[in-house]
C-alpha cells in the first residue's frame, strides 16, 4: 500500500528548444495582450528539428555546444546571433544522432565548437574535422571559454569598447543580462571573486569600458577595480529582484514588441536552468526583455506579473516551459495582467505607501483593493520591529471605504519627529484573496505641528450624519462620544433638539488609551426623527483638553460645514435577491436601509422559518446580508418574507406583506486546494477553490505535515502544527466559512521541502461536498536567515571540526573552502590550508571540516585550530547568505548538544519488492553505521544501509529466525515446531507494537564522533508508519470442529494483526473434497481461542456442520482478489491493505486436524 504520493515536476521545454528558436526565421507569434506557451520534449531532437526547419536552404555556419550544461551555451548565444547560425546540441561523449542528422541536412562549411573537451570530447571534434572546418572556442573552464568566444566576436567585427561583466558561478544573473548585452551589441564576460583573470586580461587587451552587473557578493570590489570598471549595476536581494532591476536599468536598450517569460526557481543543485537559458537566448535575438518567475505563490512571481502587466500589453509574449515549472494558474494571472480589464485589475498586489497622520495614527495605502479581514488584523503590522498588537494591544486597523487604505490608530502616542520603521507583514490578501501582499517596510516620521480639522460631513438618508476628522481626536471617556456631544450643533441647535439617538450614536472604531480616553477619526450620529430637509449647517466648537484635541495636544478650532438632507417618501424596493448554497442570502434595495430595523432577525422569514441570527448591512447600507440559513432554504424555489417594520434610512417602511420569491441553484462541485505556500518563516497558507466550512478547515486532524525526509511532524511537540487559523478571524464558530487558512507551526520552516496532506474538508453547500484527499510538496520558508548554531571538536579526531546551521544549506556552498577561515593559536585569521576537505552532512545542515595532518585542535601555535570562521558568502538552499560572518571558538565535543537520537515519527515499515525494510531517521547525521547494533522486535536485520541521517534495516525474503529470535519476537503459532522467517517474526506483534532496540554498547557513530545511546527494551522506539501489507502464513492454517462437536471452523492466519471490520465472508470460498461449497455463518478475528496468534487469525465458523466436516478430509480455501482485508491502525492512524497472492487466489488445501495448508 502506498500512503504517500509524490509529484514530479520537470521542465518540458529544454535548453535547445528556444536556443534554436531564438535563431528561427519564423518564431511562434503570440497575440498582443495574451501569452503563448512554448514547450517541448527532448532538447537534442528539438534543436535539430528547429535548425533544419528554419534553415531549409542550409547554413554555412553551425554552432555546436553541449546540451549538458548552461555556461557554454550562455556564451554561444551571442556568437550564433552574430553568425546568423543555428545552434545544435550534443552529448559530451558522443555526437547526438539528432545533431548528426541536422548536419547532413544543413551541409555547413564551418562548425564553431564552443566549450572545452570536458563539454565536447576530442573524439567528436576529430570526427567532425574530417568533413568540416572547425573553429574551436574553449578553455579549461567556463571563464576561458567565455573569453575565447569574446575574442572570436571581436574578429567577427563586434566592438569591445564597452563590455558587460556578470557573475559566472550561477546561471541566474547571466540570464538576465544576456539579452541586454545582445540588445546593446556588447560582449558579455563572465567573472567571479576567484576566477576573474580571463575577463581582466580581455578588458586590458581591448581597453574596454566595463559595466559590472551584480552585487559585491558576486563580484567584489577587488575584482571590480582590477577590471577597471566604471559602473556597477547592483543586483537585488535574489535572482528575481536582480532580474527586475536589470530590466529597469537597461529599459532604454530593450525593445517592447516581444517579451519572454521563464521560471528560474532555485533548486539544490541549482541546475533548473533549461527554460530560462532558452528564453534568454530568444530574448537576446530580438533585444526583448526576459522576465523570470518563481513558484506560483511567491512574492517574486507577483512582482514579475506586475511588471509584465505594465510592460507587455502591446508585446508578443511567450512563456517558455511546461506547466510543471510555470503553472496554469500563473499563466492565467499573466494573461489577466496583460488584458488590463480583467477581474483582478483593481486587486492589490503590493503596498503603495506608508505614512504617519499625527502622533498616534498610521496610514497604509495599497495599490488595489484588499481583503477586509486580513487588512484589519493587527498582527499583520509592526512598529519599530515589534508587533503593534503586542506593544499597543488596544489599537485598531480599519479598512476605509475605498478598500485600499488602512488607518491604524494606536493606543499610545509617539514622540515628535520620531523616525520609526513600519512593517506590513506578508499576511494581507487582495480583496478577492487571489494575491498575498509581499512584506513591505518603510521608515515614517511621526510629526504633528497643526491642529486637527473637520474633514467631511456626510448624510445617510435623513437620520444619520457622519463626521470625519483629519486625524484621531480625543472624545473623552465614553465610547458613544457623549462627552463631546455639546461640541456639535446643527443650525445652531443642540443635537438633542433633533432627537439624537444615544443608543446607536457611536465613535466609529474608537481606540481606548491607557488613561481610558477614547480616540477616533469618525463619529456617526443617529437621530430618532428626520433632520430638516434641504441645506443644514454643522458647527463644531473649539476643542479643549480631552475633548476634540489631537495626540500632540492641539485642539480643533471652531468650524462650520454645510450639508444637504434629501427627502424621499416612497417605499423602499427590492432590486434583487441573491442566494448561495452556503446558506447566505443577499437582499439588494434601491436605497440605504435603517440600521435598527433592517438588522433585526425578527423582521424576516425564509420559507416561513425564523432567521437564526441578525442580518448585517453591506454596500453602503443598501444590501441586507442574511447568513446561516442553509437549514431554511430549498433547492430551486424559495420565499422571503419582510415585515413592514423594516424601514429605509428616510423612515419609509417596506410595503405591507412583502413576499419575494428567489431561487437557489444546487452546488455539487467539490472544493479543491488551489495553492499551498509558506507565508512567513512559521506559517503555511492554504487556499481553497471555494468557501469551505471553517470548523473543518481549522481542524488540525484534517492535516498531515511531513518534513523533507518524509517524517510526520504534525504532532511534534517542538516543530509540529500549533494551530490553524482563518486570516482576520480569531474565533471560528459553527456556520463560518473561509477559502483561506493559515497553518501555524511551532518552529521555523527551515527544511527545503515539506509535504502537506489535507483531507475531510467540506464546503458550505446545503448538501456539503467533500474535497478529495490532497497531497502536495512545497518549499520551506525563504524568509529564514541562515545562522551558524555552533562549531565543535569531533570526538576522537583532532583534525576534524563540525559546524552546524539552523537550516538546510546549499551543498556546493557548504563544501566551498572559500566560505571559511580559521584562527590559529597565534590569533591569526587564515584561509583554510591546502588539503582541507569539507564533507556536508546528508541533510546539509552541518558539515565536517577535516584539516591536513599537520593541523588540529590539539596542536599549538600556527598549527592549532582554535576557531572556525564561517563567512557571509555561504548560502542556504534558498540562496540566502548569512547576515554577518560567524566567528566563534571551537567547543569541546562534550558540549555538543546535537546528539543522534531516532525521530520516532520517522520509523516506517514497508516492503521493498519481497524484502521488508524498517527505515528511520536520526536527528543528527550518522558517520558510521553498524546495522548489527539494531533489533526489531528482537530480530536482527539481514543487512542495513545509511544515507546521511536515514538508516534502513533490511530483512531479506526467506531468511529464517536464528537463535532466540523467535521467542524474543513473541511469535506463537498453532504449530510449535514452525520456524518463522525474520519478516514474519518482525510483523507478528502488529503495526502498533513493532519496536526498535539496540545492543547494550552500540558501535554506530554520529558525525560528531559519538556513539549513539543504547535503546533498551524498556524504552524502545516504536514504528510510526506501517505500510507492509499483510500476508498469509499458510503453514499455520487449520480446520476442525469446536468443542461443541457441531460447529466447524477454519482458521486463516496472517503474518500481522488484522482489523476485524475489514473481514467479509464473501471474500473467501471454502470447498470440501467432494466439491461442496461451504458457507460460513460468521467470520472474525479470533478471540478467546487457543491458537496463540489470535490477533493475526481470522476464524470462520460453520454452524451445524459436523456431518460436512466428517464427510470430508480436506477443505480448500480460496481468497478473492477483491478482498478488503487490512491491518489494524498503525501509530499514524492508517491501515495497510492486503493484496491476495497468486497462491491465495488459486487456493490452498487444509487437511482437517492437521496444521498447515498446501497448494
Amino acid at each position: 500500500m502506498s500512503k504517500k504520493s509524490t509529484k514530479a515536476l520537470a521542465s518540458a521545454a529544454l535548453m535547445s528548444l528556444v536556443l534554436t528558436t531564438a535563431l528561427s526565421a519564423g518564431p511562434v507569434k503570440a497575440a498582443q495582450g495574451e501569452v503563448t506557451r512554448v514547450s517541448g520534449a527532448d532538447r537534442y531532437a528539438t534543436a535539430s528539428q528547429v535548425a533544419t526547419t528554419n534553415w531549409a536552404d542550409g547554413s554555412d555556419n553551425v554552432v555546436l555546444v553541449s546540451g549538458e550544461g548552461y555556461a557554454d551555451a550562455v556564451s554561444a548565444s551571442a556568437l550564433a546571433k552574430k553568425l546568423d547560425a543555428p545552434i545544435l546540441l550534443t552529448k559530451s561523449d558522443s555526437l547526438s544522432a539528432d545533431a548528426q542528422t541536422a548536419l547532413e541536412t544543413l551541409k555547413p562549411k564551418n562548425i564553431y565548437v564552443v566549450g572545452g573537451t570536458a563539454s565536447i570530447s576530442q573524439s567528436i571534434r576529430d570526427e567532425l574535422a574530417k568533413s568540416y572546418t572547425l573553429t574551436e572556442l574553449g578553455g579549461a573552464n567556463r571563464y576561458e571559454t567565455n573569453t575565447a568566444v569574446a575574442e572570436e566576436l571581436v574578429k567577427l567585427g563586434v566592438s569591445a569598447s564597452d563590455v558587460l561583466v556578470v557573475g559566472g558561478e550561477g546561471f541566474s544573473d547571466a540570464l538576465s543580462v544576456a539579452p541586454v548585452a545582445a540588445a546593446k551589441g556588447q560582449i558579455l564576460l563572465l567573472a567571479n571573486n576567484n576566477s576573474s583573470q580571463p575577463a581582466i586580461d580581455f578588458v586590458k587587451e581591448n581597453n574596454s569600458k566595463v559595466t559590472v552587473v551584480g552585487t559585491s557578493n558576486v563580484i567584489n570590489d577587488t575584482v571590480y577595480n582590477a577590471l577597471g570598471a566604471t559602473t556597477r549595476v547592483d543586483g537585488g536581494t535574489d535572482r528575481f529582484d536582480t532580474n527586475l532591476k536589470v530590466l529597469d536599468n537597461f529599459k532604454d536598450s530593450l525593445k517592447t514588441d516581444k517579451l519572454y517569460i521563464a521560471n528560474a526557481t532555485a533548486a539544490t543543485p541549482d541546475d533548473l536552468y533549461a527554460d530560462a537559458l532558452v528564453a534568454s537566448a530568444v530574448a537576446g535575438k530580438y533585444s526583448a526583455p526576459l522576465v523570470l518567475v518563481d513558484t506560483e505563490t511567491s512574492d517574486a512571481t507577483t512582482k514579475a506579473i506586475a511588471y509584465i502587466g505594465n510592460n507587455g500589453k502591446t508585446s508578443d509574449v511567450q512563456l517558455i516551459g511546461g506547466t510543471g515549472v510555470v503553472s496554469e494558474n500563473t499563466e492565467t494571472a499573466i494573461n489577466n495582467a496583460l488584458k488590463g480589464e480583467n477581474p483582478d485589475q483593481d486587486q492589490a498586489s503590493e503596498v503603495q505607501s506608508v505614512e504617519a497622520t499625527g502622533l498616534n495614527q498610521i496610514k497604509v495605502t495599497f495599490n488595489g483593493e484588499v481583503d477586509e479581514d486580513t487588512a484589519e488584523e493587527l498582527t499583520n503590522y509592526k512598529l519599530d520591529g515589534t508587533l503593534i498588537s503586542d506593544e499597543y494591544p488596544n489599537s485598531k486597523a480599519v479598512l476605509q471605504d475605498d478598500n485600499k487604505t488602512v488607518l491604524i490608530t494606536l493606543d499610545g502616542v509617539q514622540d515628535q519627529n520620531d523616525d520609526l520603521d513600519v512593517t506590513v507583514k506578508k499576511g494581507i490578501l487582495s480583496e478577492d484573496k487571489s494575491n498575498t501582499i509581499p512584506e513591505f517596510t518603510q521608515t515614517v516620521t511621526f510629526s504633528d505641528t497643526t491642529a486637527p480639522t473637520l474633514d467631511s460631513v456626510s448624510v445617510r438618508g435623513n437620520k444619520k450624519i457622519t463626521v470625519k476628522f483629519s486625524e484621531p481626536v480625543n472624545i473623552g471617556k465614553d465610547e458613544d462620544a457623549s462627552d463631546v456631544y455639546s461640541k456639535f450643533k446643527i443650525n445652531d441647535k443642540n443635537l438633542t433638539s433633533f432627537g439624537l439617538d444615544t443608543s446607536t450614536t457611536t465613535a466609529k472604531d474608537a481606540v481606548k488609551d491607557s488613561n481610558d480616553y477614547y480616540w477616533t477619526s469618525q463619529i456617526d450620529f443617529y437621530f430618532s426623527s428626520a433632520l430638516p430637509t434641504g441645506n443644514n449647517t454643522l458647527k463644531v466648537s473649539d476643542g479643549e483638553d480631552n475633548a476634540l484635541e489631537d495626540a500632540a495636544g492641539f485642539p480643533i478650532s471652531e468650524v462650520t460645514q454645510d450639508f444637504d438632507v434629501d427627502t424621499l417618501d416612497t417605499a423602499p424596493e427590492i432590486q434583487s435577491i441573491e442566494a448561495n448554497d452556503d446558506g447566505t442570502v443577499y437582499i439588494n434595495f434601491d436605497r440605504p436601509m435603517d440600521t435598527k430595523t433592517a438588522t433585526k432577525a425578527a423582521n424576516y422569514k425564509i420559507n416561513n422559518g425564523d432567521l437564526p441570527k441578525d442580518p448585517e448591512l453591506k454596500k453602503d447600507d443598501t444590501q441586507v446580508k442574511i447568513s446561516g440559513v442553509s437549514g431554511l432554504t430549498n433547492k430551486n424555489s424559495n420565499t422571503l418574507y419582510i415585515s413592514d417594520n423594516v424601514k429605509d434610512a428616510y423612515g419609509n417602511k417596506v410595503a405591507d406583506d412583502t413576499y419575494e420569491s428567489f431561487t437557489l441553484d444546487e452546488d455539487d462541485s467539490k472544493p479543491t486546494v488551489t495553492s499551498v505556500s509558506t507565508l512567513d518563516d512559521d506559517t503555511i497558507r492554504v487556499r481553497f477553490s471555494k468557501d469551505v466550512d471553517s470548523i473543518y478547515a481549522v481542524n488540525t486532524s484534517n492535516y498531515k505535515l511531513e518534513d523533507s525526509d518524509g517524517t510526520d511532524i504534525t504532532k511534534d511537540t517542538s516543530k509540529g502544527i500549533e494551530n490553524i487559523t482563518v486570516p482576520g478571524d480569531s474565533d471560528v464558530e459553527n456556520g463560518d466559512s473561509t477559502d483561506v487558512v493559515d497553518i501555524n507551526v511551532k518552529a521555523k520552516l527551515t527544511d527545503s521541502k515539506y509535504t502537506l496532506t489535507i483531507k475531510n474538508i467540506i464546503d458550505t453547500a446545503k448538501t456539503p461536498n467533500t474535497m478529495d484527499d490532497y497531497t502536495t510538496t512545497f518549499d520551506g520558508s525563504e524568509d529564514v536567515t541562515p545562522t551558524v548554531t555552533g562549531t565543535y571538536k569531533v570526538e576522537g579526531n583532532a583534525r576534524k571540526v563540525i559546524v552546524y546551521f539552523n537550516k538546510e544549506m546549499d551543498s556546493s556552498s557548504l563544501s566551498d573552502l572559500d566560505n571559511y577561515k580559521y584562527k590559529n593559536g597565534d590569533g591569526d585569521i587564515k584561509a583554510l590550508p591546502s588539503g582541507t576537505d569539507i564533507t556536508p552532512s546528508g541533510d546539509n545542515k552541518s558539515a565536517v571540516v577535516e584539516f591536513p595532518s599537520s593541523y588540529g585542535t590539539d596542536k599549538e601555535g600556527s598549527n592549532l585550530i582554535k576557531a572556525l570562521d564561517v563567512l557571509d558568502t555561504i548560502k542556504d538552499a534558498n540562496g540566502n547568505s548569512l547576515d554577518i560572518s560567524y566567528t566563534g571558538d571551537i567547543e569541546d565535543a562534550d558540549n555538543n548538544p546535537n546528539t543522534a537520537t531516532i525521530d520516532s515519527n520517522s520509523v516506517k515499515v514497508a516492503y521493498d519488492d519481497d524484502d521488508l525494510t524498517v527505515q528511520f531517521k536520526f536527528n543528527n547525521p550518522i558517520d558510521t553505521l553498524d546495522y548489527e547494533d539494531f533489533e526489531v522486535n528482537g530480530v536482527k536485520p539481514s543487512t542495513g544501509s545509511l544515507d546521511g541521517n536515514v538508516v534502513t534495516l533490511r530483512f531479506n525474503d526467506g531468511d529464517l529466525v536464528e537463535g532466540t529470535e523467535k521467542d524474543d519476537s513473541g511469535f506463537v503459532g498453532k504449530s510449535a515446531g514452525y520456524t518463522p522467517t525474520k519478516i514474519q517474526a518482525v510483523k507478528f506483534a502488529g503495526p502498533k507494537a513493532i519496536k526498535i532496540t539496540t545492543i547494550d554498547e552500540p558501535k554506530t557513530v554520529d558525525i560528531a564522533g559519538n556513539t549513539i545511546d543504547a535503546i533498551s527494551a524498556e524504552d524502545p522506539v516504536y514504528a510510526y508508519d506501517f505500510e507492509a501489507a499483510p500476508k498469509t502464513i499458510a503453514q499455520e492454517w487449520n480446520a476442525g470442529l469446536l468443542e461443541d462437536g457441531t460447529t466447524g471452523y477454519v482458521d486463516v492466519v496472517f503474518d500481522t494483526a488484522i482489523d476485524n471490520s475489514g473481514i467479509d465472508v464473501d471474500d473467501f470460498v471454502f470447498t470440501t473434497s467432494n466439491g461442496t461449497t461451504l458457507t460460513p455463518d460468521s467470520a472474525a478475528v479470533s478471540t478467546g481461542t487457543t491458537v496463540g496468534n489470535e490477533a493475526n487469525t481470522v476464524r470462520f465458523t460453520f454452524n451445524n456442520s459436523a456431518s460436512s466436516f466428517a464427510d470430508t478430509k480436506t477443505i480448500k480455501v480460496r481468497i478473492k482478489d477483491t478482498a478488503s482485508i487490512r491491518t489494524i491502525k498503525d501509530n499514524d492512524d492508517s491501515n495497510a491493505y492486503y493484496k491476495a497472492s497468486d497462491d491465495d487466489i488459486a487456493g490452498r488445501t487444509i487437511t482437517i486436524g492437521t496444521v498447515g495448508a498446501v497448494k
